[in-house]
């Protein structure tokens, strides 16, 4: 059962730390923006798992540790109010290059919640389990590779089925210098900038941006790529006092040009490593294929084999349950529960307003309608058809919406 948090069906991983100790959890790295100058945040406690370097500022060290424990006491509390009951099993998906050591900290994490114990999945052996639930098959024993653009860089997976799950072969990050923002930002400023722009020179050498100017350029692009999918253009701000670049899809599919060319190169170190041929894989899988543009189709001129597509935002957690659970029998879609969420103005404006419109259309036709009497009988009444039909479709859309909204309260 999927859980809203937060009225999302995906919660940004990013943690504030107040000056005072106080977290804010879920945050993105535009909503950090805003954030007074004290207070610390974390893109993704889980990506800073590991060994702690030194501190160097005089900000308090954060515990990744302990601001993944919160998240997931953040996670648990949703899961339990909208499930009506406490978290009895813990699946966890990690990256397929995590050793004991972070897996111990998430372990930690875990223990201090108290949750129950996890059960660590790997991302491509739960992606793996995914594309058999969208109708892949391969056989115990053949080879699978996997890619996952999500978070970046590009992360290429061999991985073999066995009789109890799947085994990792070999992993590796597609070669290349930048990833695809940074490959943006470069694309952008050499295309809306003079050649005597000092941001130029110093976009080669990213040492030379401030932090915050790097992390905001990055956030502008990362903003503008979400936006290219519903639109045709989107806006890229540059430093002051720049004026705003603004960039299409074909922006974007030049950009990532640079990192398209080594996807053969990196598949071909990837085999060697897990000592597999072409012949001896039986599928790919691409996880998010939107997020590079041309991927999909590198992939499927490199491996010979053309990749099958998933870009459902809780596929690895659908496919690390199947590995994990036990199927429940008599679980139906008629007897499953909804997740309960309260529903706020925003969700009913859309609502309300066209069902005031309905009423609108159809008190209009009926006022203005052309009514014709003999005497005091009424004989006849003419009205706007195109009136009432609008009205009509406008309550018909208007109960659609209702419907959908009413199981979920």
């Amino acid at each position: 059962m999927p859980i809203l948090i937060d009225g999302r069906l995906v919660m940004p991983p990013g943690v504030a730390v107040s000056a005072d100790g106080q977290l804010y959890i879920g945050l993105d790295p535009t909503a950090a923006r805003a954030l007074p100058p004290d207070h610390q945040f974390v893109t993704n406690p889980a990506l800073i798992l590991g060994p702690q370097p030194p501190t160097t500022d005089a900000a308090q060290p954060v515990d990744p540790a302990g601001l993944l424990a919160a998240m997931l006491r953040h996670v648990a509390l949703h899961a339990t109010h909208q499930a009506g009951g406490p978290v009895t099993a813990l699946t966890v998906t990690i990256p397929a290059n995590w050793g004991p050591r972070r897996r111990g900290q998430l372990t930690t994490a875990v223990t201090h919640t108290g949750l129950p114990s996890p059960a660590l999945v790997t991302a491509p052996a739960a992606l793996a389990a995914h594309a058999r639930m969208l109708g892949l098959t391969f056989p115990t024993g053949s080879c699978l590779l996997t890619c996952q653009t999500n978070p970046s860089p590009a992360v290429l997976t061999v991985i073999q089925a066995t009789t109890d799950g799947y085994r990792e072969l070999a992993t590796r990050q597609i070669d290349g210098r930048y990833d695809l923002d940074h490959l943006v930002v470069r694309h952008v400023i050499h295309t809306a900038t003079g050649d005597d722009d000092p941001l130029r020179t110093t976009i080669d050498q990213p040492g030379n941006i401030p932090p915050d100017g790097l992390d905001a350029l990055l956030e502008s692009v990362r903003t503008a790529r979400h936006l290219l999918t519903t639109q045709e253009r989107a806006p890229i701000l540059l430093p002051e006092p720049r004026q705003p670049a603004v960039i299409t899809r074909d922006d974007v599919t030049t950009a990532a040009q640079p990192l398209l060319a080594g996807i053969s190169d990196s598949v071909d170190a990837l085999l060697d490593a897990a000592d597999v041929d072409r012949q001896h894989l039986h599928g790919v899988v691409l996880r998010h294929p939107n997020d590079i543009p041309g991927l999909a189709q590198h992939l499927a001129a490199a491996t010979g084999t053309t990749p099958v597509l998933t870009d459902h935002p809780h596929g690895l957690a659908d496919g690390a349950l199947t590995l994990t659970s036990t199927p429940q029998p008599g679980a139906t879609a008629a007897s499953t529960q909804l997740p309960r969420v309260r529903l706020r103005v925003s969700d009913l404006t859309g609502a309300l307003v066209i069902g005031a419109c309905s009423l609108a259309l159809l008190l209009q036709a009926i006022l203005t309608a052309d009514i014709t009497t003999i005497y005091l009988d009424v004989i006849g009444v003419r009205t706007s058809l195109p009136q009432l039909g609008t009205a009509g479709a406008l309550a018909m859309i208007t109960a659609y919406a209702v419907a959908h909204l009413a199981p979920t309260t």
